[in-house]
């Protein structure tokens, strides 16, 4: 199975219509959305609505809580804020309640972890070592759990933490990356709708579960498991 997985799409529809295209020139069966859909641009209905017919799993991210919840949004830069409330006026009911609905985290089968920021906060960031090898620590301490997928820095990244307990970043390539059983990682895929990597291209990333659902098999789970993978289900 091929999981697509993307981030802070910010109600840009130009550059999520952009990104589905390809996905779907890609074979991608399934796509995990972690969160800010709202915020920044000014098509928010437009961008909701592009991802109702898919297979999706969907995370809440910053800006999501906050549109829900204007005093989160206190916080915000100006700019930030302005862009906010003025989605919150334009959002359509039935979108409202989806936004009401998404969860903050999500583990997925086969040692796989979503958030928006953090795992324990939607609002913090993984851009500095020391954040990465705090929350790389964390995950080190679940044995079910070897991948976190992240956004909110708007940044592509992926950091590891191999067996001796070395942390760092590892260089992104357009090339196929193969990851290593022995290491965790934190994955972030970049921005859909406002790139900050000096790139203004919109980024995506396209994870092969395939590995996972055979080891869902090989541990002897319910084959029902491995097969919801593939259906994004």
């Amino acid at each position: 199975m091929r999981l697509a997985v993307i981030a802070d799409i910010h109600s840009n529809s130009e550059a999520l219509a952009s990104v589905l295209a390809q996905l779907d020139r890609e074979g991608v069966e399934a796509i995990l959305n972690l969160g800010d859909l709202v915020g920044y641009n000014a098509s928010p209905n437009e961008c909701l609505e592009m991802l109702q017919g898919r297979r999706t799993w969907s995370l809440a991210g910053n800006h999501d809580l906050a549109l829900l919840d204007p005093e989160r949004a206190q916080n915000f830069n100006i700019i930030a804020y302005d862009a906010l409330m003025w989605c919150r006026q334009q959002i359509r009911p039935e979108f409202l309640e989806f936004l009401q609905n998404l969860p903050l985290l999500r583990k997925l089968p086969g040692s796989f972890l979503a958030c928006h920021g953090t795992p324990t906060n939607a609002d913090t960031y993984i851009a500095y070592h020391f954040q990465g090898k705090r929350v790389l620590k964390e995950l080190h301490q679940h044995s079910d759990l070897r991948v976190c997928f992240f956004g909110h820095t708007h940044r592509r990244a992926l950091w590891y933490r191999d067996i001796r307990g070395k942390v760092a970043l590892r260089q992104i390539s357009p090339a196929l990356m193969r990851l290593s059983p022995e290491e965790h990682y934190l994955i972030n895929p970049g921005s859909v709708g406002q790139p900050r990597d000096g790139n203004p291209e919109a980024a995506y990333a396209i994870f092969d579960v395939s590995g996972a659902q055979r080891r869902i098999l090989a541990a002897g789970l319910p084959p029902y498991l491995a097969e919801r993978l593939a259906l994004g289900a």
